[in-house]
């Protein structure tokens, strides 16, 4: 029940001030969570996944899905001016971010909860950080498998040679988590990006000198101003993003731009877990890619 309380204003004094902005709070609270819940409820309608059901009920009220309105807010925004260009109705989506791993694992198919997602794709091994050339050959889909190259990136602290840094059985594929079938994967976490960065102008160059995105491909850099200090796991970008599409003309694959680095270690009695799944990196890896 909405209680309406009605304030004499001549005798608004600091404190009643202070009660109209904590019920203004929550009754915004109310209406995100609202808004969140029926989110969950749609994804649930289209889901066609046991395990995702499953995952969705578990998660729906944690703070890991608060993010889950300002996402689709967010991506609407990109995928409506997409609409806007000639892409046909199947399109490569690369979600540009900073990115780390942890704990708990997750199915890989909690990834991909509807239908509209075709397939997510991760580049980097487990472990392992990326730079943005990398991020240029995502999006345009220029990149090989061939081509990766792995280094150290701290060599005054690192015991390991660079050429020690490739990953033992890296597969000669990306990592696909529509052919994950069963595993479990790390939580990704993303964060925005800064324009001061130095990445923006390494990619503007990269385009000036071998192309642009083209066609049926969408090139989403995780953006939001003012808000550099935010995380959001990733199967909540995702999530959002298959709801978005949903209201739109696009089936996807999605293309995570990103690094995967384990910054606090909590993965490593998972490593040979890890390495069965894909691949995993020694500490301090770095991948580069080389276009020809």
């Amino acid at each position: 029940m909405l209680t309406v309380i009605i304030y004499d204003f001549h005798s608004f004094s600091p404190s009643n001030k202070t009660v109209l902005q904590r019920l203004n709070i929550s009754e915004n609270s109310r209406r995100s969570l609202d808004i969140r819940m029926s989110l969950i409820g749609k994804a649930t309608e289209n889901c066609q996944c046991k395990t995702v059901h499953q995952w969705l009920r578990d998660n729906s009220q944690s703070d890991s899905f608060s993010r889950l309105v300002d996402m689709v807010d967010f991506l609407q925004k990109h995928i409506h001016e997409a609409e806007r260009k000639s892409h046909g109705a199947c399109v490569d989506i690369t979600f540009w971010a900073h990115g780390s791993i942890g704990l708990p694992l997750i199915p890989a198919s909690c990834l991909m909860p509807l239908p509209t997602v075709r397939d997510v794709v991760l580049y980097a091994p487990w472990n392992c950080i990326t730079i943005t050339d990398v991020t240029y050959g995502v999006a345009t889909g220029r990149i090989q498998p061939q081509r990766r190259v792995f280094y150290c990136r701290d060599h005054d602290k690192c015991p390991v040679p660079d050429g020690k840094h490739r990953p033992t059985n890296l597969p000669d594929r990306w990592n696909s988590l529509k052919e994950a079938d069963g595993w479990k994967i790390p939580t990704i976490v993303v964060s925005p990006l800064e324009h001061e960065d130095g990445a923006w102008n390494r990619l503007k160059h990269l385009i000036k000198q071998h192309g642009s995105v083209g066609r049926n491909r969408i090139l989403i850099p995780f953006i939001l101003p003012g808000q550099s200090g935010v995380t959001v796991p990733f199967p909540v970008v995702t999530l959002a993003l298959s709801l978005v599409l949903l209201s739109s003309r696009f089936k996807a694959t999605i293309h995570l731009a990103a690094c995967l680095r384990d910054p606090t270690g909590e993965l490593t009695g998972y490593q040979e877990y890890l390495k069965r799944q894909y691949a995993y990196a020694t500490d301090n890896t770095g991948m580069e890619v080389v276009f020809s």
